[in-house]
């Protein structure tokens, strides 16, 4: 039995070899960006100048090239089969010092919230997905504890001031909670002008939060980040 399920995946290997996500370059094994990509994509680093009231913001990603493909497909096309490509990445990192540090102390995990409404159309948080299991296995599991208070458009076609408009006072607590000395987390799929999570830091600190910290998966520390 043994033998033969080894020939079955040696024969799906052979049929079906497993490739990068991003550029489609075979690879050692499946979801695994190539060597290229992941220079192109990786860059775990801090930002020197977290935005208050964040204490500290963390990316795992650049937020170009494949990083953003694979992130479009998730969350404007409701594509699920990117899911474990961006799992690997996370993988890949998990025993960095800056994602040990970030989450040393930390005592809760939040994901930015979305609308009932958007919720209901796409029909999953895009950052649970990318981050659910992964802090799982860490003892960190997601709280939904804010909520978004308001439907907001699209903001990827937005600058900050026009953000920062539509975006005020958006979140809430879903239940009164109280997090006073805690160390706080939020986690984000993208983070640019760094608007969505200043609003929720903002409800966790008037909870009593400590500090507040932010993961992203993806990040442009750029000219288009508040100085």
């Amino acid at each position: 039995m043994n033998f033969l399920l080894e020939l079955w995946r040696a024969a799906i290997y052979f049929l079906f070899p497993p490739r990068c996500p991003n550029c489609r370059e075979m690879v050692d094994e499946r979801y695994q960006l190539c060597a290229a990509c992941g220079e192109k994509i990786f860059c775990v680093d801090f930002y020197p100048r977290p935005p208050a009231p964040i204490d500290k913001v963390l990316r795992v990603t650049r937020y170009r090239n494949g990083s953003r493909e694979l992130l479009t497909k998730l969350k404007f096309d409701n594509n699920l089969n990117v899911v474990p490509a961006l799992k690997k990445i996370l993988d890949s990192v998990a025993d960095r010092d800056e994602i040990s540090q970030l989450l040393n102390g930390v005592k809760l995990v939040v994901p930015v919230p979305l609308h009932a409404e958007r919720l209901n159309e796409r029909g999953f948080n895009q950052t649970e997905k990318i981050f659910a299991d992964w802090l799982a296995a860490k003892n960190l599991p997601l709280e939904n504890i804010l909520i978004r208070r308001m439907p907001t458009p699209k903001l990827f076609d937005m600058n900050k001031t026009q953000r920062e408009k539509v975006l005020t006072d958006a979140f809430a607590a879903a239940q009164p909670v109280d997090l006073r000395g805690k160390s706080v987390l939020i986690v984000d799929d993208i983070f640019t002008t760094g608007t969505t999570c200043k609003e929720c830091a903002k409800v966790l600190k008037s909870l009593g939060a400590e500090k507040v910290s932010v993961l992203a998966f993806a990040a442009d520390f750029g000219d288009n980040l508040p100085n």
